[in-house]
């Protein structure tokens, strides 16, 4: 007598406490190396170092990836704080900013985003763009990371129209320029400037340079 098979049988068994763990397992270990790059950086940084922080063993972290692969995992998760596949151009902090209702309202908006998440995000964006000029694979990661962000800056660009002075092209080549992470880096952290003096001084140049003198807008 011939068993029908069962059609399901062949299907991968789904385990949701099992993906659970997988799901913790993936952040402990991308939360260890953003730790380890930020404080050894990424050259030094070895998957023994980052098995050690997370507690787990060397052959769970090289399952999440290889150590640029962890990098890029780590440089995602600390730009949007969370795991989701959501551009951070489309989340709502920066769609707060972008659905401003007059250029310098934007601006502001802007500060206080960069004075929230500046302090967390540019230690770990400054191992990204060391690490950058040491590694191919890294480097082809920072330029299209930098390409990226130059499409988010031209966005925020437009969305201070018409208050722009210049051509939106001109204005998004400014903000991704004075937000890069070498500018950022030199001024508050070599120079002590700290986050909230570094984002008035950085707001107020595109005030000046960018936007149209009619504070009524």
């Amino acid at each position: 007598m011939t068993v029908a098979k069962n059609p399901d049988a062949s299907r991968r068994y789904r385990s949701p406490l099992r993906e659970e763990q997988a799901r913790r397992t993936h952040a402990a270990v991308i939360e260890a190396a953003t730790a380890c790059f930020i404080e050894k950086g990424y050259a030094a940084t070895t998957m023994k170092d980052v098995a050690a922080r997370a507690g787990v063993s060397v052959e769970t972290v090289y399952g999440q990836g290889g150590k640029a692969s962890l990098l890029l995992a780590a440089v995602d998760r600390t730009l949007v704080g969370d795991d989701a596949p959501v551009p951070v151009i489309e989340r709502a902090p920066l769609r707060e900013v972008l659905e401003s209702p007059d250029a310098r309202v934007a601006l502001r908006r802007f500060r206080d985003l960069v004075v929230e998440g500046m302090p967390q995000a540019l230690p770990l964006m400054h191992a990204f763009h060391v690490a950058a000029g040491g590694d191919a694979e890294i480097g082809a990661a920072y330029q299209t990371y930098e390409q990226r962000r130059l499409a988010d800056m031209t966005k925020i660009a437009e969305s201070l129209e018409p208050g722009l002075r210049v051509p939106v092209a001109e204005a998004a080549d400014v903000i991704w320029a004075l937000f890069s992470t070498p500018a950022i880096h030199a001024l508050m952290v070599e120079r002590g400037w700290g986050v909230e003096r570094w984002a008035d001084w950085a707001i107020s140049v595109l005030d000046r340079t960018l936007l149209t003198d009619d504070k009524s807008r």
